[in-house]
């Protein structure tokens, strides 16, 4: 069945999981139309490999499926990616019940056969409630001058990423960024102007990030982070210098831009340790970036993290 009625609300990164091809075609069709990228996978193996470093936002799952049903499905991706809502699809009520399948992390639940106005609506409605949760969460955690994430958020969301990083063996760099002669800058522009810099290096690390995939952070004052998933040190460093052309096309003397890189190391055996251990590599890095022969604005990568690569 078709529907014409149009989406109203924000547009979504959807993986739609089933492994009856037709399904998923018709499925995906109609999430395309109504303003969603979307992609598919027909198990759930395969939407885990999808979901790697991809950020999606809502997964549409069917239940019953080889390899790894829709169950073991909800329960990885609520362990893993609590971030992404999940909206269950069965044909079969006597063999998932509506609570079990909540309890185990769905946001909903549909029972085919069903038509694509009902899906539309439980989507909506999802979609609503993720807009209204990630306001009141922004509250929490967002850096009221600059928007990005303050330093409450980075302590929650570093133990996650290393977490991440060391179960699947991926690598997870961190950036500890200081802006160069900031006070300096304050005494001959004011402090307005001052807000203004830490504003636009906000803006320009904002966009130099991957979106769903990296994340960045004011630390305090005028000192950023950023964390970095999935790359190699010759990426990563790649990343940084980049935003450091990007920071000198701005124009902004005598402020410059420093950047430590550490790579996150498990070698403690003590998680907390570890990032504690990662930050303190990162910071240190940042002041031999500023030592360098010629002065401030530079780029830094830790030493240990050299070795580890």
């Amino acid at each position: 069945m078709n529907s014409d009625k149009q989406c109203t609300v924000a547009s979504q990164k959807i993986l739609v999981v089933d492994d009856e091809p037709q399904s998923c075609e018709i499925l995906c069709d109609a999430l395309t139309a109504w303003g969603h990228n979307v992609e598919s996978a027909l198990d759930g193996w395969a939407a885990i490999e999808k979901m790697q470093g991809q950020g999606f936002s809502i997964v549409i799952t069917d239940m019953d499926m080889p390899r790894m049903d829709g169950m073991g499905l909800i329960e990885y991706i609520t362990g893993d990616y609590p971030q992404i809502d999940i909206i269950a699809v069965t044909g079969h009520l006597m063999k998932y019940k509506y609570t079990e399948v909540v309890e185990a992390g769905a946001a909903d639940f549909i029972t085919k056969p069903f038509s694509l106005n009902e899906l539309q609506a439980k989507l909506n409605r999802l979609i609503r409630e993720r807009s209204l949760r990630e306001q009141l969460e922004r509250l929490a955690v967002r850096d009221p001058l600059t928007s990005l994430y303050n330093r409450r958020s980075f302590e929650e969301n570093a133990r996650k990423e290393a977490i991440r990083a060391q179960r699947y063996r991926h690598t997870l760099f961190l950036f500890f960024m200081d802006i160069d002669n900031f006070k300096k800058f304050n005494d001959m522009n004011g402090h307005q102007a001052g807000d203004g810099l830490l504003i636009n290096v906000a803006h320009l690390l904002t966009n130099s990030s991957r979106e769903n995939v990296d994340s960045v952070y004011r630390y305090g004052g005028d000192e950023f982070i950023m964390m970095l998933p999935h790359l190699p040190a010759d990426q990563a460093r790649g990343v940084a210098e980049r935003i450091c052309w990007s920071f000198d096309l701005l124009k902004l003397a005598p402020a410059g831009l420093s950047i430590g890189i550490a790579k996150f190391i498990a070698k403690s055996g003590a998680m907390d340790q570890d990032i504690q251990d990662m930050i303190q590599r990162a910071d240190n890095a940042v002041y031999a970036a500023k030592k360098k022969e010629h002065g401030k604005d530079h780029v830094h990568l830790d030493p240990d993290s050299i070795g580890e690569c």
